[in-house]
């Protein structure tokens, strides 16, 4: 199952579930990331789970106010793949995809 690990002062996993997973810092949020450079509503990973058994992992941006980047580019909507090193604001992350 793909996941998102988030590093703060202790690195925290998320499972990603099929659909969609939001992430900001109100309570309304799937993951919350208490940070105030982190948007209300940062951004949005949606999970797919392809015909073939393949999944396709995507995350958009929320038009939050520092952004989404994805390996030192700033993104819009990007398709992830294993590895790939986010910030939100000031938050580190990583995807894994398994």
């Amino acid at each position: 199952m793909p996941k998102l690990v988030v590093f703060s002062v202790t690195p925290t996993e998320y499972a990603l579930k099929e659909g969609s997973t939001s992430i900001g810092r109100s309570e309304a949020n799937d993951i919350i990331l208490n940070d105030k450079s982190i948007s209300k509503r940062h951004a949005i990973i949606t999970y797919q789970r392809m015909k073939n058994g393949d999944a396709k992992v995507q995350i958009a941006d929320l038009h939050s106010t520092n952004g989404t980047i994805v390996n030192g580019d700033k993104i819009g909507y990007h398709t992830l793949e294993d590895s790939d090193q986010l910030s939100l604001g000031n938050i580190q992350c990583a995807y894994l995809s398994e």
